[in-house]
């Protein structure tokens, strides 16, 4: 891969090819995207789609350590289907995810956990809300193999 800088300060001469030995360190050096993570959460979502879900263009990435929980802000419409995923890429790790309404009372749900027949470890929750407004839905690792923070990757699809 080649890499151009200016040699005038950026004023407007020709550039100066670099080549991958003289190139300098990214300016962004954060992992690649698309994640392992991102990759088996927007897999396992997909699998909505063949019941009329939409998959929601955002996500949410993040590293959680056992025990630790995320909580994100979600605006959801009654009258709409909601499917929560969260996916990791190591093995047997225990996800659990549960949805809040905005005075923090947990609402009942349907959940699916990937009981290890896929690579990575996967967890779903189904919900519909009768109201339309602000809910809150809690990731957390109940279990991690190692026991070191990992990767999660939370997508949502509704319909």
């Amino acid at each position: 891969m080649l890499a151009a800088s200016r040699s005038d300060g950026g004023k407007g001469s020709d550039p100066k090819f670099l080549t991958d030995q003289e190139s300098p360190e990214p300016l962004n050096p954060a992992p690649p995207v698309p994640t392992e993570s991102r990759r088996l959460a927007l897999e396992t979502a997909a699998a909505f789609e063949n019941e009329g879900f939409r998959i929601r263009d955002s996500e949410w990435q993040n590293s959680l350590s056992k025990g630790q929980s995320a909580f994100l802000q979600i605006c959801l419409f009654s009258g709409n289907q909601y499917w929560f995923v969260a996916a990791s890429p190591t093995n047997a790790v225990k996800i659990r995810m549960v949805v809040y309404d905005p005075s923090g009372k947990p609402l009942k749900s349907d959940s699916w956990q990937d009981g290890g027949a896929h690579p990575g470890s996967r967890a779903a929750l189904g919900f519909a809300p009768t109201i339309s407004g602000m809910y809150f839905v809690a990731v957390e690792f109940l279990d991690i193999p190692g026991g070191s923070p990992n990767d999660v990757c939370f997508v949502y699809a509704y319909k």
